[in-house]
């Protein structure tokens, strides 16, 4: 059976490329792994309880709203902003608030450091001038270059002498930076301006939306039908081969899959140039985490340090050496109370947290015999992690220990196994020098092998409007550039 074009997962981005494409009367089918839609941008349960499996809230919305539109599924959307707190020895700040008046704030908290922060924020005011309210991937022209070189830690220290000052503003956080200037002012033109925000339907109901939509124009979405190759045929892309020894052919394939397991995995090794077969290799994904999940009883909770939907918490801040991986106390905690932005997701009278710490694959693989299988111990292994997790979260919120009557934990592992991530990767590729080096472009929604185009948060070298408006934006791309070649 052959089709316009085949597109591998459905992911949020797969799933609108394909809507755009089905509603352009392109024969379009969707051909996702999990046994339902989405990706990581849905939902699972536990009990009477529904969490979220990937991201929380983004920024954008009036994109994302643009977006749904031109698939034909927007409208009777309203969206909840979400906030965002720090607390760390010595520190305690809802740092999403306008730029002027954090900087107003800041000055209050650090007198010592006004006039850097002066200058501080009269230079992201500028760059954010420079840059634009759209804040256009594709723009590399001058002035942009010169501050995407500059370091933004080296720009911090020339101006903040205090440390944890300087790592708030260069990190939302307690570390320390490790990206350019330009990538420093537009993570706060999120953060501060844009803001953060979660969609009455819930991230799972826009991916909802986009498959009916793809139905609706007479596309297929195939859910439990993994690919496990991509056929090409005279240095173009061709079709696929299904796990099931299925070959469905199409003149265009669009991959949602992780990059790496696209170009890794999915093509033959002599079907992709050799140099971008070594970018794609060497180039580093962001890390992985630890997750935990849990059903509490709120009225057990000393909540009144939780000032924000979103809490980033770190209890004590010493060299990380000091610890193990599972040191929680040493390392920031996101506290997020999802069911603030979902209450329909828990029962009545109850309330969800969900817990996030960076976890390493490195140590988690050791439990790993195959492909979703584990060595013994690993089932003991993550309920004990999950446990200090939530021991370490029980310090800025009291009680939580003793409230939980549901709780489940994600690894890196299954991020791997279930998420489908490369050494469980969570965020994209870094935003490291290694990665610019590798992908001199930041889209890499057109790639190499022609006919074949990329997809979803992989498809873009930085998240430059956060994962789901980026995930859209790319697969809205890879629509556009079959429709108009």
């Amino acid at each position: 059976m052959g089709f316009d074009t085949i597109v591998i997962g459905a992911g949020i981005g797969g799933l609108f490329a394909a809507a755009k494409l089905a509603r352009s009367g392109r024969k379009v089918v969707v051909l996702e792994a999990n046994p339902h839609i989405g990706g990581t941008s849905y939902l699972f349960r536990r009990g009477r309880y529904s969490f979220p499996m990937g991201p929380l809230s983004f920024g954008f919305p009036g994109r994302v709203e643009s977006f749904l539109e031109d698939a034909g599924v927007g409208g009777g959307i309203q969206f909840r902003r979400n906030h965002f707190q720090l607390v760390a020895p010595g520190l305690d700040i809802v740092y999403s608030q306008p730029l002027a008046a954090l900087e107003k704030e800041l000055g209050g908290l650090f007198p010592g450091q006004v006039e850097g922060l002066r200058q501080v924020f009269a230079e992201l005011d500028e760059i954010l001038g420079a840059a634009g309210p759209g804040a256009d991937p594709s723009a590399a022209a001058e002035p942009l270059q010169a501050w995407a070189a500059e370091s933004a830690r080296a720009f911090l220290e020339a101006r903040i002498s205090d440390s944890a000052l300087r790592n708030l503003i260069g990190s939302m956080g307690t570390q320390a930076p490790d990206m350019s200037l330009l990538n420093l002012a537009l993570m706060w033109r999120v953060m501060s301006e844009v803001g953060i925000w979660f969609p009455s339907t819930g991230i799972h109901g826009l991916c909802r939306r986009l498959a009916a939509a793809v139905g609706f124009s007479g596309g297929q979405v195939r859910i439990g039908e993994p690919v496990a190759r991509i056929l090409v045929a005279g240095g173009r892309a061709a079709g696929v081969r299904t796990a099931s020894g299925a070959e469905l052919r199409a003149g265009h394939i669009v991959s949602n899959a992780d990059y790496k397991k696209t170009f890794l995995e999915l093509i033959a090794p002599d079907d992709v140039p050799p140099d971008h077969l070594a970018a794609v290799r060497d180039a580093p994904y962001t890390g992985s985490e630890l997750c935990v999940y849990c059903g509490v009883d709120p009225g057990r909770i000393d909540f009144r340090r939780m000032r924000a939907t979103h809490l980033f918490y770190r209890k004590d801040i010493r060299p990380e050496t000091d610890g193990g991986t599972d040191d929680f106390d040493n390392k920031e905690v996101e506290i997020c109370r999802f069911s603030d932005n979902a209450p329909d997701a828990v029962p009545p009278g109850r309330a969800s947290l969900i817990l996030r710490v960076p976890y390493p694959y490195e140590a988690a693989a050791r439990w790993l015999s195959g492909d979703k299988k584990r060595t013994a111990g690993y089932g003991r292994e993550k309920i004990r992690l999950a446990w200090k997790l939530i021991r370490t979260a029980d310090s800025i919120l009291p009680g939580l220990a003793g409230a939980v009557e549901i709780m489940n934990a994600a690894t890196p592992l299954t991020y791997r196994d279930w998420g489908r991530r490369t050494l469980g990767s969570i965020a994209g590729w870094s935003w490291t020098p290694a990665t610019a080096a590798a992908f001199p472009d930041q889209l890499l929604v057109r790639t190499p092998v022609e006919g074949l185009f990329a997809a979803g948060i992989y498809a873009a070298r930085e998240l430059f409007l956060g994962g789901v408006p980026t995930a859209l934006f790319t697969g809205g791309l890879a629509a556009d550039l079959i429709l108009r070649p």
